[in-house]
């Protein structure tokens, strides 16, 4: 069965998901959390894009973005996935696929939904059981809205504003939103599953 094209839309929000090759983990050479975010940030001087959300997990990397020319897609995300396998494989002299498959790249059709996928994202390491706080998880963007703590990566999502006047209030609304189960966890675990990507 052909696969579907991918949506391309300007200034379209995407969930952008790659996992590992049979769960291989990509992050446990040294540096290589260190490599992927100073890849994402040199993307953000190459493509016309924001990133509002992201976890980079063991064996696959959860990015919520904005990209200002919907064609830009498909070369943003090969120029992150080509380039931290080279990487990868100089460090470790590793041979064969990094990245399963095709990346997803779910389009985001309503914007009220941003912050409902953000926490969604950063909930992976608590889901996974790695943490019990995800603020002791050090490889997403959630200490930036929840504690205000910087990072260049971060283009804020539209959305957080409306937590609150202050920027106190809105971390601490933020941290107990993430804190809650998200109500619709399991349908977009189950979206992804189905999407043909």
């Amino acid at each position: 069965m052909p696969r579907k094209p991918r949506q391309l839309v300007d200034f379209g929000f995407y969930h952008l998901i790659a996992r590992g090759n049979n769960k291989l983990f990509i992050f446990h050479q040294s540096g290589g959390f260190d490599s992927f975010k100073s890849l994402l940030y040199e993307s953000k001087q190459k493509f016309s894009w924001k990133l509002h959300h992201y976890c980079l997990m063991a064996n696959h990397i959860h990015l919520l973005g904005q990209i200002e020319k919907g064609q830009d897609l498909p070369k943003l995300m090969q120029y992150l996935l080509f380039e931290y396998s080279r990487w990868y494989r100089k460090q470790t002299g590793y041979t064969g696929h990094l990245w399963e498959g095709r990346y997803k790249s779910p389009l985001i059709e309503t914007e009220s939904y941003l912050l409902e996928c953000g926490r969604y994202i950063e909930r992976n390491p608590v889901r996974a059981r790695l943490v019990q706080d995800a603020g002791d998880y050090p490889h997403s963007s959630y200490l930036y809205y929840a504690t205000g703590r910087e990072d260049p990566l971060v283009d804020e999502d539209p959305y957080y504003a409306d937590l609150g006047c202050e920027p106190d209030e809105r971390q601490r609304r933020y941290r107990e939103f993430v804190k809650l189960d998200g109500p619709y966890d399991k349908v977009i675990d189950q979206s992804l599953v189905e999407a043909h990507f």
